[in-house]
C-alpha cells in the first residue's frame, strides 16, 4: 500500500513539475500598460514575425528598452519620460509576453535576436542606438551587444543574470529555501521544451566581447538574482557596479529614473 501512495505522489510531483514547465516557457501575459502621450504603436520585421513596439521621441539617439520576464512595455514610462526629451524611445514587447505572437519566451536568447532585428533597422536610419535592458530583457541586452557589438552606442542593464542556470536556480529559489533543488525538473523539462541548455546561455561571455560604453546597475536589496550576477558582467565588462540600496528587484529604473537617466546619457555621450 505504502509504494502505491509513494507511486502516486511521485507522480502528482512530477505531473506538477510538467505543467508548471509549461507555464514557465508561457508565463502569464501582462496588458502592454498606458502609452504616454505622443508615443505610437510600431512593428519591426524580423524572422516570420513581427516584433510589436512602442516608439516616441526624436533625435539621432535611440534608447532601445527591452523588458524582463513577466514584464511589459509601460514597465518603462517613468525612464522614457527622462529620455524622450534627448533623443527616441522605443520600447519592444519581447517574445511569449504582452503582444507578442510569439507563444513562448526566449529565456534571454530569443529575445537577443528581438534586440538585433530591432538594432539593425534603426541603425539602417542612422540612429546611434543605446539598449537598456531589466533582468532577462538586460540579459538579452547583453548577449545581443557580444554578438553584433557595433550595433551599440551603449548599453545599460539592471539586474541581469550572467547565465541562465545561475538565473535560474534563484529564481526557483526566492519563495521556497531550496527551491532550485526541489524544482529542478522544471527546468530540465523547460530547457527541453526549448531546445537549450542553462549553462550555455552565457551573458558573462557577450559581455567580455563588448568594448563600449556600459552601465551595470544593481540593488543590495534585488531579492531574486543575487550579487554575484552583477560582479561577474562587471568583471566581464571592465566597468564598475552602480550599486542601489532600498529597491527590489527590477524597481532600480522606476524608482530611480531621473538619476538613471541622467547617467545613460551620459555613458552614452547623449546631450
Amino acid at each position: 500500500m505504502i509504494w502505491l501512495v509513494l507511486g502516486g505522489l511521485i507522480g502528482l510531483y512530477l505531473g506538477g513539475c510538467f505543467v508548471m514547465a509549461k507555464g514557465y516557457v508561457s508565463p502569464v501575459r501582462l496588458n502592454a500598460g498606458e502609452r504616454l502621450a505622443g508615443v505610437r504603436e510600431v512593428a519591426f520585421e524580423t524572422d516570420g514575425y513581427e516584433i510589436p513596439a512602442w516608439r516616441g521621441g526624436e533625435g539621432d539617439d535611440v534608447f532601445l528598452l527591452v523588458h524582463g520576464y513577466g514584464g511589459r512595455q509601460g514597465y518603462w514610462n517613468e525612464l522614457a519620460t527622462e529620455l524622450m526629451p534627448h533623443g527616441e524611445v522605443v520600447a519592444i514587447a519581447t517574445m511569449g509576453q504582452t503582444v507578442s505572437p510569439v507563444g513562448e519566451v526566449g529565456f534571454g536568447a530569443g529575445e537577443a535576436g528581438e534586440v538585433l532585428a530591432v538594432a539593425r533597422a534603426l541603425r539602417a536610419e542612422g540612429k546611434r542606438v543605446h539598449v537598456v535592458g531589466v533582468s532577462m530583457g538586460g540579459a538579452a541586452a547583453w548577449l545581443a551587444a557580444g554578438e553584433e557589438p557595433e550595433l551599440f552606442s551603449s548599453v545599460t542593464t539592471e539586474a541581469a543574470f550572467a547565465r541562465l542556470d545561475w538565473g535560474s536556480d534563484d529564481f526557483l529559489s526566492v519563495s521556497v529555501p531550496g527551491g532550485a533543488r526541489f524544482f529542478r525538473p522544471i527546468v530540465l523539462l523547460a530547457e527541453k521544451k526549448k531546445g537549450v541548455n542553462g549553462a550555455e546561455i552565457r551573458p558573462v561571455d557577450a559581455a567580455k566581447k563588448y568594448e563600449g560604453p556600459a552601465l551595470i546597475l544593481h540593488s543590495r536589496g534585488d531579492g531574486m538574482f543575487g550579487e554575484r550576477h552583477a560582479e561577474a558582467l562587471a568583471n566581464a565588462a571592465g566597468v564598475e557596479i552602480t550599486w542601489f540600496e532600498g529597491w527590489k528587484h527590477a524597481e532600480i529604473f522606476q524608482n530611480e529614473a531621473r538619476k538613471v537617466g541622467e547617467m545613460i546619457r551620459e555613458v552614452g555621450g547623449v546631450e
